[in-house]
């Protein structure tokens, strides 16, 4: 994963707010993936990631940020926040696990049956807990930048991560049994 400096991106907002569209169009390719990937795992939706993706950028293309500030947390903290929507409106995650049960079904590879594993071993952690995992494993935050995305304290992505690191091991050497 390309990582990109917070000076880059923040120079690329800049440029955009100026009036260079291409400068959002890099945004975007540099940012949407990750994004992209954070949204389906927090969901396990790839539709309705892609729907708060959209909603992401175009609310960074009408925004008037400080360009001193975080701008990659900024989208993430709004994405998480459509996402709480999202788990507001919705709160069945089986549909989840049986739409990849039946796509793993099609093309069982061991990589991808792993994964389904973790998936389904995360959709049971509280959103809360899953969340902090996701960004600091699939995103490689770190935890300040995990705080920052959250608006919580420090100390709480740090008892939020051992919680829920504790809770999935727990779950795995329940199924190992």
């Amino acid at each position: 994963m390309i990582q990109y400096t917070a000076a880059e991106i923040s120079g690329l907002y800049k440029k955009f707010k100026q009036g260079d569209d291409r400068a959002f169009e890099e945004l975007y390719n540099r940012l949407s993936s990750g994004l992209y990937n954070y949204c389906v795992r927090l969901l396990g939706d790839w539709h309705y990631a892609e729907d708060v993706l959209v909603e992401t950028f175009a609310k960074l293309a009408n925004s008037k940020l400080d360009e001193r500030g975080n701008l990659k947390a900024w989208l993430y903290r709004v994405a998480t926040n459509a996402c709480y929507t999202f788990f507001r409106k919705k709160k069945t995650e089986s549909k989840l696990f049986e739409q990849q049960l039946s796509s793993v079904l099609s093309n069982p590879g061991p990589d991808f049956v792993k994964e389904l594993r973790m998936q389904k071993l995360l959709s049971e952690l509280p959103e809360y807990q899953r969340i902090v995992v996701i960004l600091k494993f699939y995103e490689q935050m770190t935890y300040q930048d995990i705080s920052d995305v959250l608006c919580c304290p420090l100390g709480t992505v740090k008892s939020r991560m051992h919680q829920g690191l504790k809770k999935l091991r727990s779950m795995v050497k329940e199924q190992e049994s």
